[in-house]
């Protein structure tokens, strides 16, 4: 049975969708919450997630699936580096605040 999501749950203010980076023994990864893939290369994959630019570093990096239905992709390789952007605010709020 899946778990109706509710956007009190979700762990990053103003956000209505969950992100979640997984890393399995350095070899391998998942991450939820991701709307495109910017780029990838071995060194480096560059995401626009749902909590901001996510750029992942390290090496033999591939990624093995992306779902942009479901915001889902796993990856293979060795992260080194795991460093965010900051999340876009929606224009509603920064008209007004």
């Amino acid at each position: 049975m899946k778990k109706e999501f509710k956007e009190k749950d979700a762990p990053i203010a103003g956000t209505t969708k969950p992100h979640v980076v997984h890393f399995e023994n350095r070899e391998k990864g998942h991450i939820s919450g991701v709307i495109k893939v910017i780029s990838s290369n071995e060194r480096e994959l560059s995401l626009d997630t749902h909590a901001g630019g996510l750029s992942l570093t390290g090496s033999s990096l591939k990624i093995i699936k992306f779902n942009a239905e479901e915001g889902y992709l796993s990856f293979e390789g060795v992260p080194t580096s795991l460093k965010y952007t900051a999340a876009k605010q929606p224009l509603f709020k920064r008209m007004f605040s």
